[in-house]
């Protein structure tokens, strides 16, 4: 009894989809998996794409802009914490931040995407995890969060949001909530 339960237990997990352990960029469609590209320049940029892209890139972009909003997030997330992209979007436009939105990962990337309206048009980036040598999400996600906070690589800080407020590239604070 106890081989059959143990079989029966094998043949169920094998058929299981698990999301989020890695980048899961093996799960996209072929066509999903062409959309998406290393980053070359910011300036050469199209919405079709998801530009791959590390903290030390994205910091250096930073420099440009006297407010930016970074915000990093799962496809598909159904916490208290995520809201549609045109929520983060209109906020940026009207309080005049340069928004970044940042993929952890490619799982539900379709979710994402299909948001994609006249109302979202932002340029969509997923954290690079080659840059990092991991394909462990929790790994590339602490490397690329602690780029962006500047310190160091092996640190492990307690969770403070996934919205990065940035005065030009410096940190100004992290949040969970879009502020009011």
């Amino acid at each position: 009894m106890k081989i059959i339960l143990s079989i029966l237990l094998c043949l169920s997990l094998a058929s299981c989809t698990v999301y989020g352990v890695t980048n899961d960029y093996k799960k996209l469609s072929d066509e999903e998996k062409s959309s998406v590209v290393s980053l070359k320049n910011f300036d050469d940029t199209n919405t079709k794409n998801v530009y791959k892209i590390n903290g030390s890139q994205l910091k250096e972009e930073l420099k440009k802009y006297p407010k930016s909003l970074v915000y990093i997030f799962s496809n598909g997330c159904t916490s208290q914490y995520c809201l549609p992209m045109s929520n983060y979007e209109r906020f940026a436009k009207e309080n005049n931040y340069k928004l970044f939105l940042v993929m952890e990962g490619y799982a539900h990337l379709y979710k994402t995407t299909g948001q994609r309206s006249e109302v979202f048009k932002e340029q969509l980036y997923s954290i690079d995890n080659d840059f990092y040598n991991s394909w462990y999400s929790v790994r590339y996600h602490r490397l690329f969060e602690n780029e962006l906070r500047r310190i160091e690589k092996k640190a492990k800080p307690t969770w403070e949001g996934s919205l990065y407020f940035f005065n030009y590239d410096t940190l100004e604070k992290v949040t969970k909530d879009l502020p009011q």
